[in-house]
């Protein structure tokens, strides 16, 4: 994004207002206020209602009903699933590779690639949400919205040229995508609106009496998470902050040893025996699955391979498989005779 597109887009969005052009009209689309939106909640509501005495069905019952049809089944929900991993595992590769620019760029096209089919395969899960009671009514909120929030000329617009359904469109069609906050919250010119705020008094947005859009808290959500990066004990690169793909992936990793910090020390402080704690092996029982995912979480490399290992073994095997037949143990029965070995000759 270029410096004048920035500076466009961050005017636009401290304004608080979208404009569409259309016809020779310039009209105003504003955020509602609290009471507008107070009243689009309840235009909501009735809307919901109204569709459930029609027995429409809701989110919930259009899945069960497109799951009845085949229409979305596990293997479905598993490819999402397993895309939304890939997906996470290419980020911490390609923060891994930062270093290298020809590995770091071959990785994210693989990241671009798998997004395209994360989106093509998560689309036909929500193909009948419009059809919902949760999706008409959500349509009800959006016209009245639109229809008590757009002004021509500082009047309440009668939608006689243009269509409500065209400045819809318009008006979705402006959203800025996450990609594109992210740049507007780290670059300028907002960097420096945001960083002497508290200081020089001022404010972000036009104080119009209108509650906050979308966008508006985004960047704001977003100018705090590079804040708090910037004052972390790991603090990435410059290069890292600025790459999306990268940032996720050291987003990843951070949450990941996160979670494997929590887990170890919720283990400690469960197990009472120190001969239990430091054993070489705990078998934990899992419950569920999120359960079993924390529990895998606390191993380490030498641990996770070892457990690849083992699996292997067992799946190559009749189903029945003796400790001592696990590779593992062999090498350390090795270990233990070449120091038996080494201990009564002293070589």
């Amino acid at each position: 994004m270029k410096q004048h597109e920035r500076e466009y887009f961050i005017s636009r969005l401290r304004s608080g207002v979208i404009i569409i052009r259309e016809r020779g009209l310039k009209l105003k689309v504003y955020t509602p206020t609290l009471e507008e939106e107070c009243e689009a909640n309840q235009v909501y509501a009735d809307a919901y209602d109204e569709a459930f005495k029609d027995e429409v069905m809701g989110e919930e019952e259009m899945l069960e009903w497109m799951q009845e049809k085949g229409l979305w089944t596990e293997e479905h929900e598993k490819k999402v699933e397993g895309l939304n991993k890939d997906i996470e595992r290419l980020k911490i590769e390609i923060f891994n590779a930062r270093n290298n620019e020809v590995l770091r760029e071959h990785i994210r096209k693989y990241i671009r690639a798998g997004e395209t089919q994360l989106r093509e395969a998560a689309s036909g899960k929500h193909v009948y949400d419009p059809h919902t009671r949760e999706g008409l009514a959500a349509v009800e909120k959006l016209q009245w919205l639109i229809q008590h929030c757009t002004f021509l000329d500082d009047q309440l617009y009668d939608f006689d040229e243009i269509s409500l359904d065209s400045v819809i469109t318009s008006y979705q069609s402006n959203f800025l995508d996450e990609a594109q906050v992210r740049e507007l919250a780290r670059e300028e010119p907002w960097k420096s609106e945001w960083s002497v705020r508290e200081t020089a008094g001022r404010k972000l947005f036009k104080d119009n009496g209108r509650m906050l859009s979308v966008e508006q808290k985004n960047i704001i959500i977003w100018s705090q998470m590079y804040d708090n990066i910037q004052e972390s004990m790991e603090t990435p690169s410059d290069d890292v902050i600025k790459d999306d793909d990268m940032l996720d992936g050291w987003f990843i990793i951070q949450k990941k040893k996160r979670e494997k910090e929590t887990a170890e020390q919720e283990f400690e402080g469960s197990v009472g025996s120190e001969k239990i704690k430091n054993a070489d092996e705990v078998f934990v029982m899992a419950n569920t699955a999120n359960d079993a995912e924390r529990v895998r979480s606390m191993n380490d490399l030498t641990g996770t391979m070892l457990i690849k290992e083992r699996a292997g073994t067992i799946k190559n095997s009749d189903g029945v498989v003796q400790q001592l037949e696990l590779k593992d143990e062999k090498r350390k029965m090795q270990r233990q005779s070449n120091r038996q070995f080494k201990d009564k000759f002293g070589g």
